[in-house]
């Protein structure tokens, strides 16, 4: 059993996208559409930033760029550090849809993740898939299918994508080339939504009741 550890809330009204940095951790919120970067032992925000995202879910850091799913108008924003926008751009996965989404038939990006190269993972519905694509050309490279039907935040440890799934209340561990699932841990509460990796922690939020917890791993 995994012991979740309650680290503090954040100064938004609903956190859902999580990204681990030297800096601090980067926290997209739903509510009212700022990114911030907190201090991991505090929460304190070393920045606070209005963006032009609509109910967001998803963040990374991208060199000097931030980029945000912003879910609920169907696009990925590229960022400045001071959010303000330098474009945006349809997510992978427009025409798919898997039987078991129940949502909106609108694409809807979630948890993103940058493999530190020339690639990203996206989580998207109603394709419940995470796609990995080129940076550059928007090329998707692979997908896998999600164990779950609510997918949401995204973590790389080096050797799997841990995708973190809002209705079952589970962080899977996926094979990246197969979605085999390779290690699983439950969380009863609270709610799951954005999931990043630091120092051999993981660290999710809940949009509901705005806390930050981590999971140290084995």
């Amino acid at each position: 059993m995994h012991k979740i550890e309650d680290m503090w809330i954040t100064p938004g009204p609903r956190p859902n996208g999580l990204q681990a940095s030297e800096e601090g951790l980067w926290v997209i919120d739903a509510g009212n559409n700022h990114v911030y970067l907190l201090d991991y032992e505090t929460g304190q925000p070393h920045v606070d930033v209005e963006t032009e995202t609509y109910k967001s879910s998803g963040i990374t850091a991208i060199r000097e760029e931030l980029w945000v799913s912003s879910t609920h108008n169907s696009r990925i924003y590229r960022l400045e550090k001071d959010g303000s926008t330098i474009e945006y751009f349809d997510p992978p996965g427009l025409n798919d849809v898997d039987p078991r989404d129940s949502g909106p038939d609108y694409i809807r990006p979630h948890g993103l993740e940058w493999m530190n190269n020339s690639t990203v993972w996206v989580s998207v519905k109603p394709a419940l898939r995470n796609y990995l694509f080129d940076i550059s050309t928007r090329r998707i490279i692979k997908s896998i299918p999600t164990p779950g039907v609510a997918p949401h935040g995204l973590a790389w440890d080096g050797e799997g994508l841990w995708c973190a799934d809002r209705a079952s209340g589970t962080i899977h561990k996926l094979e990246p080339d197969s979605g085999v699932v390779m290690d699983e841990i439950k969380v009863q509460e609270p709610e799951l939504h954005g999931l990043t990796i630091h120092e051999n922690y993981l660290w999710f939020c809940c949009d509901p009741s705005r806390r930050v917890c981590r999971i140290q791993l084995d």
